[in-house]
Parts: C-alpha cells; sequence; structure tokens
C-alpha cells in the first residue's frame, strides 16, 4: 500500500486546500494516484448528474476527463517502466528471494506477466525466488517457468 502524506488547511479566504509537506520528494506513482482520483470524480459527478448540469458544465468536464485520461495514460506508461525496472533490478541484486507470499497457493497463483509486488513488476522468469510464509521456505523457478519448475532452495 503506498502512503501520500497531506493536511488540509484554509486559505486565506478559508476555502480548504491541501498542503503538502515542504520535504515532499514528487513521486511518479503519487502523481499517477491524482490523475485516477481526478478522472474517478469526473466521472462519477458525470454520472450521477449528468442529467441535472447544463450541457456546457457537462462538454466542459467531459473535455477535462478526455485531457486528464491522455496524461494519465502516459503516466502509467512511464509508471510501468519504472516498476519494470525496479523488479529487473531487484532480481539481479537481491539473492535471497525476490517475492514474498503467504501460501504455495498463491505463490503458484503468480502471474506469468506483471507480478506486483512492493511498489515493483516482476515476471515469472527463471531464477525467480519466492519465500513463502506459511513454510519459510524460499523456492526458485529452475528450467523452466510453470508450477512444476518451483525448487526449494
Amino acid at each position: 500500500m503506498l502512503k501520500f502524506e497531506y493536511q488540509i488547511k484554509l486559505n486565506d479566504d478559508d476555502r480548504p486546500y491541501i498542503d503538502i509537506p515542504e520535504d515532499y520528494q514528487n513521486k511518479t506513482e503519487d502523481q499517477f494516484m491524482v490523475l485516477e482520483m481526478s478522472r474517478y470524480l469526473i466521472l462519477s459527478l458525470l454520472t450521477l448528474r449528468r442529467t441535472e448540469l447544463p450541457d456546457n458544465e457537462v462538454k466542459a468536464l467531459q473535455a477535462s476527463f478526455d485531457t486528464l485520461e491522455v496524461l494519465s495514460d502516459e503516466l502509467a506508461i512511464l509508471l510501468r517502466k519504472q516498476m519494470e525496472v525496479l523488479g529487473e533490478t531487484i532480481l539481479e541484486t537481491q539473492r535471497n528471494y525476490h517475492i514474498r507470499v503467504d501460501t504455495l497457493d498463491q505463490r503458484n497463483e503468480l502471474k506469468y506477466n506483471g507480478i506486483v509486488h512492493d511498489g515493483k513488476i516482476f515476471k515469472r522468469v527463471m531464477g525467480l525466488k519466492v519465500l513463502v510464509l506459511e513454510n519459510m521456505e524460499v523456492y526458485e523457478l529452475v528450467d523452466g517457468i510453470d508450477n512444476e519448475h518451483w525448487r526449494r532452495v
């Protein structure tokens, strides 16, 4: 679970606003969250109140949604690439294990492409190591990437 810390304060006109701490470091995943939440809110508004809103407001909201969708799609591409690079880096540098799961069933259910774990994206590749918490054993994919290729390390 990612965490975005902020406070809600009041400006000079007593309007609430989001106050982000000065030490905040700009993160792609936070930007993506803001765009996705904005898209969600506009879509919800259009879905719930489209018939109550004047045509010009509906058009403006739809145009805003379309623009946010383009920005969000572009940021999603960057975020995925960033997460894949982090996953590949962990595969190359971390020796003990790469992914933690609770059960053997969860290990066996890992996707072939796009395993999201701790902010990284992994692929099922030979050499992938998984720590299974129920038995505290590490398993590695050897000579293939299907479930029958898991070997206890």
